[in-house]
């Protein structure tokens, strides 16, 4: 199951990555407060309700339950997938946000006081 897991988290990453833009969201949680309790390792597609609307999509949702004994394994190929996921990602462009910023606090700093 947990190879399954990874395998449908790699085509995830990877038909994200061949669209425009797109997200994946990752979360994991213990199941129970217990120390040698399991984990709950979840992804799903970045598309909001409007989205999947006006595409005719359905959210991608995947999930899976490591237990404390198979952790570290789990963690050493899911680390591998996620790397290489991330591997496409562009660098955010923020200079035209950066000018933005710079163009209002000269605009406010050159406002006369009242």
């Amino acid at each position: 199951m947990r190879v399954q897991f990874l395998n449908r988290l790699t085509t995830l990453f990877t038909s994200t990555h061949t669209k425009a833009h797109g997200s994946v969201f990752l979360s994991q949680k213990p199941l129970s407060a217990e120390s040698n309790a399991q984990v709950l390792i979840r992804a799903t597609d970045g598309l909001s309700k409007t989205q999947r609307i006006e595409k005719k999509q359905k959210r991608t949702k995947l999930a899976t339950v490591v237990d404390a004994a198979d952790v570290d394994g789990f963690y050493a190929r899911y680390a591998e997938v996620c790397k290489k996921g991330m591997e496409g990602l562009r660098k955010r462009d923020k200079r035209k946000a950066k000018e933005k910023a710079k163009a209002k606090k000269k605009g406010k700093a050159g406002a006369a006081p009242s």
